[in-house]
């Protein structure tokens, strides 16, 4: 089996995967982005707020929302630490509007885009083997039946919460909740409503969002070990949920009928090692956000051009990056949890329900960085 050569292998063809490999082949690089998906299947995560339109705009990619399967989003509807709905309106956002977006088509287009410019893209394809040897990674990767094989001075992880690619060179995920969606999408009340909600109840909370073709997109969040995650208990554990909510259910007809149910991990958590010799972690892979930052898309986009750069550096062989990175990461983490302290402290209804007491405490603090702590 003969190799090809790349000076980067993009292993996850996600938002954070595609900035990067977009931001390399922009800067004269050979690139190879290997996604195991087909870009069919569901990909969660459709909201973008209206401070990610000027990321899209640096990347040359504002055409990306002009597909049609796309709908503007004109705010956030929240029921939290009160039963009254409070909205945050995108009217006089500097911006304009939020997008709410058909995901498996935003993605295949942003990999369009890639192959364009100049990266070689390869889909429904795994990695079976990853080694390093004088300097380089050697890849074996199955595709269509067969195996081929490159080689590559940089390796990026962009495989989401799995890490898969951090995992296999001895990095280890630090894991600081078990946050899991049941995820439905059903008939919309209103054709119209595009709106986001998140609404608190007692055992998590509901995100929902209204797409272009008038259904909705509803997710219910909450600890893995609080529900039946089976496939023939989810349902009843999302139907009975949704009877718990006001403007959720009050946005579905029909909820019952034909809802498409899948469980998807939300957990947060990071690497404790997000970069080493030759290869970075970016995204989800590097550090994963709860959901309710809405940052999840945005996040993949401005760390995909930071983490190209690095990887860029690595090429040139300048090994000093990986700490920066590494001390980028943790300060930016550490950040994070603070918010995400602040968010769910907030709601103040259920402290004795399982799911809010686990979120009352403050965060523990990470090793040099004094402020999540505070």
């Amino acid at each position: 089996m003969g190799s090809s050569r790349y000076d980067v292998a993009v292993v996850g063809g996600g938002p954070a995967g595609l900035a990067t490999a977009l931001t390399l082949v922009r800067d004269g690089l050979d690139v190879i982005v290997i996604e195991r998906s087909d870009y069919r299947s569901l990909r969660v995560g459709e909201h973008v707020a209206p401070g990610t339109k000027p990321l899209l705009g640096a990347l040359g990619l504002s055409s990306l929302f002009e597909s049609g399967r796309h709908v503007s989003c004109p705010g956030i509807r929240s029921v939290w630490g009160t039963s009254k709905p409070a909205d945050r309106d995108y009217l006089f956002h500097p911006n304009g509007e939020g997008m709410n977006l058909s995901r498996p088509d935003f993605d295949s287009n942003l990999a369009a885009i890639a192959a364009r410019l100049g990266a070689r893209i390869v889909t429904s394809a795994r990695i079976s083997a990853i080694t390093r040897s004088r300097g380089s990674w050697d890849i074996s990767f199955q595709h269509e039946a067969q195996t081929s094989g490159i080689r590559c001075a940089a390796v990026i992880d962009a495989t989401g919460r799995a890490a898969s690619v951090a995992k296999r060179v001895g990095a280890t995920p630090i894991v600081y909740d078990e946050l899991v969606g049941v995820v439905g999408r059903t008939a919309g009340s209103s054709p119209d409503n595009h709106l986001v909600m998140i609404e608190a109840v007692e055992n998590g909370w509901w995100y929902s969002a209204g797409l272009a073709d008038g259904t909705i997109i509803a997710t219910f969040m909450t600890d893995a070990d609080l529900i039946d995650t089976s496939t023939r208990g989810r349902s009843a554990v999302w139907l009975r949920q949704l009877q718990a909510s006001d403007i959720t259910a009050a946005r579905m007809t029909d909820a019952a009928v034909g809802a498409y149910l899948d469980v998807r991990t939300a957990r947060t958590q990071r690497l404790d090692v997000p970069a080493g010799e030759g290869w970075l972690a970016v995204g989800d892979a590097a550090m994963s956000f709860d959901p309710l930052s809405s940052e999840g898309i945005s996040k993949g986009l401005e760390w995909g051009s930071k983490v190209a750069r690095l990887a860029a550096a690595f090429c040139r062989g300048d090994r000093s990056v990986a700490q920066l990175y590494r001390e980028d990461i943790d300060k930016a983490f550490a950040e994070y949890l603070l918010t995400r302290y602040r968010y769910y402290a907030a709601e103040k209804r259920w402290r004795d329900a399982p799911f809010w007491r686990r979120r009352q405490l403050p965060p523990r603090p990470i090793a040099g960085i004094a402020a999540a702590a505070t």
